[in-house]
């Protein structure tokens, strides 16, 4: 059994699925997935994910915790036992004479370690005693295939046993939570914007200390209405400044003037196999993907092509989707002394609300903070730094030279990086950058970077020719926060 096929995305996937339709598959052999399907087969949680987008929010973010605590777990394992899966490469290329003069002390190696988890010692013996057998290329194949079996199988069961150990602590706290916080919101009315951010910076650890402390920074957008603005426009949602989708479907343009004779209509989901988009058909014929494909099948989940001749009165709709993929979001945070006090916890629910954006939307989201130093964090996966940066004063002098260069080199990495929003957050009182930085930044912008500015204060900018926009917040020291 391939376990490469239970990364992160097909949990993902498994949550996203149950907490928007309650479905759910009915079993599974890989251990977590059987776990995680146990859980959301539970009555009462089911009723609470699909009746309160609170609870469901509670319950995916409280699962996916446990899911990556557990894939970091087996991650750490394999790790450790890749000296002996080389070892089982190495046994393949034995010469006949070292297999003749070594098989015994293998299998009784191997039989040692597995034969509780099927490995047959005793059968190979019998065949390798024979004359010459072990020179069988055949025989000596299936043995080292039994052993990884053996191998995997014993890698399961330790993987069963650390979620047993965790499960019932996992419980209880899910559903103290499922309980305890939708009251606690309800009590002190909560708006549930409010709470969204704030429980997304709280890594699924609920209390209400570090929660009122977190919302507290997040209610500076009742203030500066501009913070959800620039928000929004990194998570590329339309507003009233404009649209940023068109009218599509997967990777083509609709274009309904010159759309009469073609039968196509949209995209649906179903299991119709003769109407399959190119991407699910990709993942029929990819070995690691073909189970996902064969559940989307049975949940009839799969996206197919939609034909005006399948319904009865043909309809010219179409769904407004993103005008182009959506890459990561880069924030680059000014930390010098000059942005201290307001203007730094301004930056701070920025954050915040970009973070919810980018869960939202599944896009990673980096934060490189910086004076004359820089500090970058991959905010979607390391939360607790991100509030241990928060708890930071800012000091010190400002160079954009350094941030600069980390940012190029993040978006240069990997065409993951394409189409990525960058925001500078700063009062922008920092000097002009050479002239190859500042030739790099427009030639990212020419390949569909965009960069965006908030500008903190009302100092002259020598900055603006080289954004797509610069947002300003000309804060005032009577405001509250």
């Amino acid at each position: 059994m391939s376990e490469s096929r239970y990364d992160i995305a097909f949990y993902v996937q498994v949550l996203d699925l149950f907490v928007k339709t309650g479905e759910c598959a009915t079993e599974s052999r890989e251990p977590l997935h059987a776990y995680l399907i146990s859980v959301m087969n539970d009555a009462t949680v089911k009723v609470q994910v699909l009746n309160d987008d609170i609870c469901a929010r509670i319950f995916y973010d409280t699962m996916l915790q446990f899911i990556q605590l557990n894939l970091e777990k087996e991650k750490y394992n394999l790790q450790k036992s890749q000296s002996e899966r080389n070892e089982m490469k190495l046994v393949l290329e034995w010469s006949i004479k070292k297999r003749k003069d070594g098989w015994q002390a293998l299998l009784q190696q191997i039989s040692d370690k597995y034969q509780e988890y099927g490995f047959d010692q005793r059968f190979y013996r019998g065949q390798f005693e024979n004359e010459g057998k072990c020179a069988d290329e055949e025989m000596w194949e299936k043995m080292v295939d039994d052993w990884e079996e053996a191998f995997q199988q014993k890698m399961q069961d330790q993987k069963k046993k650390e979620i047993d150990f965790r499960r019932d602590a996992l419980e209880r706290r899910l559903h103290s939570n499922l309980k305890d916080i939708p009251e606690y919101i309800r009590r002190n009315d909560i708006d549930k914007d409010e709470f969204f951010q704030s429980w997304g910076l709280m890594s699924g650890m609920w209390n209400t200390i570090d929660f009122e402390r977190i919302r507290k920074v997040v209610r500076i957008q009742r203030d500066y209405p501009e913070i959800v603005k620039v928000a929004n426009k990194m998570g590329r949602i339309a507003d009233d400044e404009g649209k940023d989708t068109m009218y599509v479907s997967e990777g083509d343009v609709y274009k309904l003037e010159h759309s009469a004779k073609c039968d196509i209509l949209g995209i649906t989901v179903g299991n119709d196999l003769n109407a399959l988009l190119p991407i699910e058909l990709a993942h029929c014929a990819d070995n690691e993907l073909e189970d996902l494909f064969v559940y989307k099948y049975l949940t009839n989940k799969l996206q197919t092509f939609r034909y005006k001749s399948e319904i009865m009165q043909p309809a010219r709709r179409l769904e407004t989707k993103p005008a182009k993929r959506k890459g990561p979001m880069v924030v680059c945070l000014d930390t010098s002394g000059s942005m201290a006090g307001k203007p730094e916890k301004i930056a701070h629910s920025l954050l915040i609300k970009i973070l919810e954006i980018a869960d939202r939307q599944q896009r990673s989201c980096y934060l490189i903070a910086f004076s004359v130093s820089i500090n970058p964090i991959d905010i979607r996966k390391e939360r607790a730094r991100l509030l241990e940066f928060f708890s930071k004063t800012a000091c010190g002098d400002t160079d954009a030279t350094r941030m600069l260069q980390a940012t190029f080199r993040l978006l240069r990495s990997s065409k993951d990086y394409m189409n990525a929003d960058v925001l500078w957050v700063s009062d922008f009182k920092i000097p002009l950058s050479t002239s190859e930085l500042i030739d790099m930044m427009q030639e990212l912008r020419e390949a569909d970077t965009h960069f965006y500015g908030l500008q903190i204060g009302i100092a002259d900018n020598e900055w603006a020719p080289f954004f797509d926009r610069i947002y300003r917040i000309g804060y005032t020291s009577s405001r509250r926060y």
